[in-house]
């Protein structure tokens, strides 16, 4: 590969709740297990990953990333790091092809959690990258037939109608590597996408809160901090009203208080968090990036190398990778052209 080759790298993002499958379908992309998988309810994904894949001759980059019900951390924390590694991914020029979305045919009913998740999903989107989406159910072999269609009717009458009808597609995952290979090859045959979150964030410079799916999540902290007020108020009139007997009560009522004022001042910190211009921070890293490895190799650098180092800067790296992404870079010409040797992930992500 010359200085001046641009390889195709091709990107895909995996949403939904914890639970639906999301690391189970990468593994079942790579061939093996990369990402660990959940066995209970708590979230096994908590930070996002990148993933290399190939479908075909095509390098794709899968973004696997944790369901805004994480049992671990907070909604603020993961819109902020999905939204660096798209404003990083938008500014290096990788192809997006899309979005998958995935959601358990064993739910009997959208939850409260399923609904915020699936809000804030399309929220990031926005309405004109909606055709680039791809609905996916999991879990068939745990239903029958009978139950897993009149749910999946359900889900194209009522809670996805609105996006099937704006270009979206629903498919069926039914959990081996060729159903896999099938649904992602859906979006890799469709022209690179823009997200709205991406526009807002990169083009328009808006910070994260001023963004369509920050100010939705700054909304939902607005009641949080609302209902630990009341509840605030509620325990130190409780304190107030008690007598000076009560001693026990009055010593658990202000450990209520105290765990009630935490919680308040974690949602606050939440909000205050939302207040970035992500684009441009992340715009600030590339370049310094950019300028370390112009330090390093003479010469014009190659795309896909700079570029997997500087993804590789904004998500985890799961460990059994590295010889995928060696096979993609290979042992790089060390002639006068560059000499920009990558051969191992380990000196990729060095730099």
């Amino acid at each position: 590969m010359t200085a001046q080759t641009k390889e195709k790298l091709s990107m895909i993002v995996v949403m939904g709740v914890t639970g639906a499958g999301k690391s189970y379908f990468i593994n079942r992309l790579a061939g093996r297990e990369v990402v660990q998988e959940g066995a209970d309810l708590d979230s096994c994904t908590q930070a996002c990953q990148l993933v290399p894949i190939e479908i075909g001759a095509s390098k794709v980059i899968l973004i696997d990333t944790p369901g805004f019900d994480d049992t671990t951390r907070t909604d603020s924390e993961i819109l902020t790091e999905i939204a660096r590694i798209l404003s990083c991914q938008y500014q290096l020029g990788v192809e997006l092809k899309g979005v998958i979305y995935i959601h358990r045919i064993t739910d009997i009913r959208y939850s409260r959690s399923s609904v915020k998740t699936f809000d804030i999903f399309k929220k990031i989107c926005g309405e004109r990258a909606l055709k680039n989406v791809l609905l996916i159910t999991s879990r068939w072999d745990d239903v029958s037939q009978t139950v897993g269609s009149d749910r999946e009717r359900q889900l194209k009458e009522r809670f996805w109608a609105y996006m099937l009808s704006r270009g979206s597609n629903i498919s069926r995952f039914h959990g081996d590597r060729d159903s896999a290979v099938g649904l992602v090859s859906q979006l890799l045959m469709k022209e690179t996408v823009v997200l709205e979150l991406q526009e807002e964030l990169v083009d328009k410079g808006k910070r994260l809160d001023e963004t369509t799916a920050g100010s939705y999540v700054s909304e939902n902290i607005d009641d949080l901090k609302k209902k630990y007020e009341e509840e605030l108020a509620s325990l130190e009139k409780l304190k107030q009203d008690l007598q000076e007997s009560d001693r026990a009560m009055k010593r658990q009522l202000q450990r209520d208080w105290e765990n009630e004022r935490a919680r308040l001042q974690r949602a606050q910190q939440e909000q205050v968090s939302l207040q970035r211009p992500v684009g441009v921070e992340v715009q600030q890293q590339i370049t310094r990036k950019k300028s370390k490895l112009s330090s390093i190799v003479s010469g014009v650098l190659p795309f896909l190398p700079t570029a997997l180092s500087i993804l590789g800067s904004f998500v985890g790296i799961p460990p059994g990778v590295t010889e995928i992404f060696a096979s993609w870079i290979g042992i790089t010409d060390t002639s006068s052209e560059g000499g920009f040797d990558f051969s191992s992930l380990g000196d990729l992500l060095a730099f």
